[in-house]
């Protein structure tokens, strides 16, 4: 579950925020929270956020540095998407347009689409322990693998895309967040509903949290990230809660 005093601000996937035009930067300590799923005010602009984010030289990780300081010009690689318009339209607004350390990278990725960040940084902490390096899911030939710190899967063991981008994903660390944001954006807002089984189990994001809550949601989409399909409570979802809850990336050995 979110930290109390998370949930009592903004929730990690409640619906609580205003649409309309993009707020003022935050004040306070500047948190950036989930917004509401449709809001018409996403993405929000590269400036806006890097304007917005809160300063932090903090750096557990200094490997990341090179990749902290790398923004890449397109083409990134993405496959070509004819049939999810709303996730393909999100996804042409990735850029990875920013540089700084990695907490601060978070930070704008979770501004820009308006997912809340300490859930992206918790998911870093499970896919990579925010080492930039990682390359899961290794088949064997280069770019059939998981790469960077969300672990975006460029191919599968056959050769054949799935989220492309390879080797954009492991150059840029703001990249590589910035599609997370937007696909877990996408996530949120439905765009995945086709009325068929995938990814929703044949439900709208808005029918399915009127049943359970938009928590429910949001997370469903956190473990859709490592398994791809809908399972509620899976041990994916958990780990990632449970490094939420303990707060791993602020631990003295992190």
């Amino acid at each position: 579950m979110c930290a109390l005093v998370l949930l009592a601000l903004v929730g990690c996937g409640g619906q609580t925020a205003p649409t309309g035009a993009p707020p003022p930067p935050p004040t306070g300590n500047g948190y950036f929270g989930t917004e509401l799923a449709h809001a018409n005010f996403l993405p929000r602009s590269d400036s806006y956020c890097a304007s917005a984010v809160k300063p932090n030289l903090w750096e557990p990780r200094p490997d990341n540095d090179q990749a902290n300081h790398t923004v890449v010009s397109p083409p990134h690689g993405w496959p070509n998407e004819t049939y999810w318009t709303g996730w393909r339209d999100k996804r042409a607004k990735v850029t990875g347009n920013f540089t700084g350390t990695t907490t601060e990278i978070i930070q704008w990725a979770a501004c820009k689409w308006g997912i809340d960040e300490d859930t992206i940084r918790a998911d870093a902490v499970v896919e990579s322990y925010w080492h930039m390096s990682t390359i899961g899911d290794v088949c064997g030939p280069v770019g059939e693998g998981s790469y960077g710190l969300l672990q975006i899967k460029n191919e599968d063991c056959s050769g054949a895309v799935v989220h492309g981008g390879y080797p954009h994903t492991t150059q840029s660390t703001a990249l590589n967040v910035d599609w997370y944001g937007a696909h877990m954006r996408a996530c949120y807002d439905g765009d995945f509903y086709d009325g068929g089984n995938w990814l929703y189990n044949g439900q709208t994001v808005d029918q399915i949290a009127a049943q359970h809550g938009w928590d429910y949601v949001f997370w469903t989409c956190v473990g859709a990230h490592f398994s791809g399909d809908w399972s509620p409570g899976q041990p994916y979802e958990l780990h990632v809660r449970q490094i939420l809850s303990d707060r791993t990336w602020e631990s003295a050995n992190f």
